[in-house]
């Protein structure tokens, strides 16, 4: 086994440039595509989510100070550009869209950057960055949960994300070996986990991870965090990652910082060169 030395350039307060106007379209538009599944596979649940996810983000707006009347009128009736000539559904909710771009703004901590003028650009910390992506994500999961039982709101959101990845594009340019997988997490999340890349053998390579920056950006949010869904929404996705990378690569993980353990247990396998997955024990990942 090669086990790599710890990547710990972890920086919470790098701060970062970054597009207003292009971050809250993204946003907004992970909101459409859950309003459209909704309304196109069950639609009775739809207006109730509408709802839900309205007061949410209302009691999110309400306890906030910090945003004054000049930050609040920033990109106020934003409205998401039309695709093949349809309006996106979101601007049919217009009450909606505007409470969400607020809570953005929130997420962000955008009050400790804006200067009184809308700017193209903005520089704000990393970890503020990642807030302004994960929180909105994570109140449009959770909400779920304020129309269904847990169990089956849990369930449900697990089927957006397969529905999801079943209807996006492949990846054009597979990878062809797990040792690239390793290198990109090197490149992508050099500062925003702590993490120690290792070789098992030939078609087997892991990764343990003990600090993530998406889990503290929720914690900061929300200390009485709903972990599961917080899973779903940050960690679950790695699977369809993986075989998109190549379709012979397959992921195992029992454990995860987000649902409360002390490390991220990767393990990844290429089945050209592996009969079984078989995924380590708890004894090996302590001892990494």
């Amino acid at each position: 086994m090669i086990i790599r030395e710890e990547n710990n350039n972890y920086d919470e307060k790098l701060v970062v440039e970054f597009h207003l106007k292009n971050f809250v379209n993204r946003v907004l538009m992970r909101l459409n595509s859950m309003l459209e599944y909704l309304v196109n596979n069950y639609p009775d649940f739809f207006l109730s989510y509408v709802r839900a996810l309205g007061n949410k983000l209302s009691e999110i707006i309400k306890h906030e100070e910090e945003i004054s009347s000049a930050l609040s009128a920033l990109l106020r009736n934003y409205r998401l550009k039309e695709k093949d000539g349809k309006m996106p559904l979101i601007d049919f909710f217009r009450l909606l869209r505007n409470k969400m771009i607020e809570v953005i703004k929130i997420s962000l901590n955008l009050h400790e950057y804006f200067e009184g003028k809308p700017v193209k650009k903005m520089r704000i910390t990393l970890l503020d960055k990642i807030r302004g992506t994960i929180i909105p994500q994570y109140l449009i999961a959770v909400t779920l949960k304020d129309i269904m039982p847990r169990e089956e709101a849990l369930d449900f959101y697990k089927k957006y994300i397969d529905f999801e990845y079943e209807v996006t594009e492949i990846r054009s340019s597979p990878l062809t070996m797990l040792e690239e997988i390793l290198a990109l997490y090197e490149r992508e999340s050099d500062k925003t986990h702590v993490f120690r890349p290792f070789k098992i053998q030939d078609g087997k390579m892991g990764l343990k991870i003990t600090k993530c920056m998406k889990e503290k950006a929720l914690l900061s949010f929300n200390s009485d965090l709903d972990r599961e869904f917080a899973y779903i929404v940050e960690c679950y996705p790695d699977f369809h990652r993986t075989k998109r990378m190549n379709e012979n690569f397959e992921l195992t993980r029992k454990r995860s910082l987000i649902m409360g353990n002390t490390y991220c247990d990767f393990c990844w396998h290429d089945k050209r060169f592996v009969e079984t997955l078989e995924h380590p024990e708890k004894e090996f990942w302590m001892n990494i």
